[in-house]
């Protein structure tokens, strides 16, 4: 699959995308989103594990599973239809667990909520309460080591599958796409990669005078998640990191990410400026756009300046300071 992103710019709510793209359907492109320029915005890409619970398990077997975890919410649910296709939902069982997470990208803290959990929790006609099967959410960075978000199971605030999805918001604005969202600073987190949902439906189930008590509980159903401030993983030795900037490779792309406005200016291997831009936020450089094969490039601000130096050898970018 080969997709070429050129430019992504968001006005209120509405992405629009400009790309080139070799046998990539449209709908593909569309389950990335970008946050004004600051932050990557996409569903889960990642299984690190799976435990399956007791009980249901519809959408498990491979013909659907992980596909039908790996997209945006199911558009056709809603607080009074919840989704049940296994094209659409992975039920993880009663007690069962599944860490979820992003390939290429770290989720970090920001403003406001940084993830959302959807399950097919619906509001039951005969009794007027939210029909939820809850789950506890955990988030790590290294995959080993998680940490709880707290979760009541008397009220069962703080824990997903209490909240009907609204399949035809914006699953990228938690005030209007219903599923439960979760920000990392109630935590003390800055960053992490990897995401564990744990059924917790027995709890319920064992007691009667739980206010969500339902004997026909038959755990956690996932939809999907959806991370709202993704930045790239940096993983290649060809990388360069400074506390408010980084640069690096990806793809054929060279990239530029900065917390802070900065002056970015590249020159061929004789002193010839080839390239210059303001950075605030991400910029992406197709490294292929250039004839040279060795670049000199200065970042610079009020703060301080640097020079990196980029070879291309047959496709391979590699960084480093000079």
């Amino acid at each position: 699959m080969v997709c070429i992103l050129n430019l992504i710019f968001k006005v209120g709510q509405i992405s629009i995308f400009v790309a080139k793209m070799s046998k990539v359907p449209l709908f593909l492109l569309l389950l990335f989103n970008f946050s004004f320029a600051r932050y990557f915005q996409m569903p889960i890409d990642t299984v690190l594990w799976f435990k399956p619970g007791k009980g249901q398990r519809l959408g498990q077997d491979s013909t659907y599973f992980p596909r039908n975890i790996f997209k945006l919410p199911d558009s056709s649910a809603s607080e009074k239809i919840p989704s049940s296709k296994p094209e659409d939902i992975c039920s993880i069982g009663l007690g069962g667990e599944i860490v979820v997470g992003f390939k290429d990208f770290v989720l970090i803290d920001a403003d406001g909520y940084d993830f959302t959990i959807f399950e097919n929790a619906f509001i039951n006609p005969i009794t007027g309460r939210v029909f939820a099967e809850p789950a506890v959410v955990s988030v790590s960075l290294d995959g080993a080591n998680f940490i709880d978000f707290p979760c009541d199971f008397q009220t069962l605030y703080g824990c997903a599958g209490t909240r009907p999805t609204n399949g035809k918001a914006n699953p990228y604005d938690p005030s209007v796409s219903g599923g439960n969202s979760f920000d990392l600073s109630a935590l003390g987190l800055s960053k992490v990669r990897y995401i564990k949902i744990k059924d917790v439906c027995d709890i319920i189930r064992e007691d009667t005078s739980n206010p969500f008590f339902d004997p026909l509980l038959s755990g956690f159903d996932l939809d999907c998640v959806v991370g709202l401030h993704l930045i790239p993983f940096q993983t290649n030795a060809s990388t360069v990191s400074d506390k408010n900037y980084s640069i690096f490779s990806q793809s054929d792309f060279l990239i530029i990410h900065s917390f802070e406005k900065i002056h970015f200016v590249v020159f061929d291997l004789i002193g010839h400026k080839i390239y210059e831009t303001e950075v605030n936020g991400f910029e992406y450089i197709d490294i292929n756009s250039f004839t040279n094969t060795v670049l000199f490039c200065i970042l610079n601000s009020d703060k301080f300046l640097e020079i990196i130096k980029v070879v291309n050898v047959e496709g391979q970018i590699f960084i480093s300071s000079y």
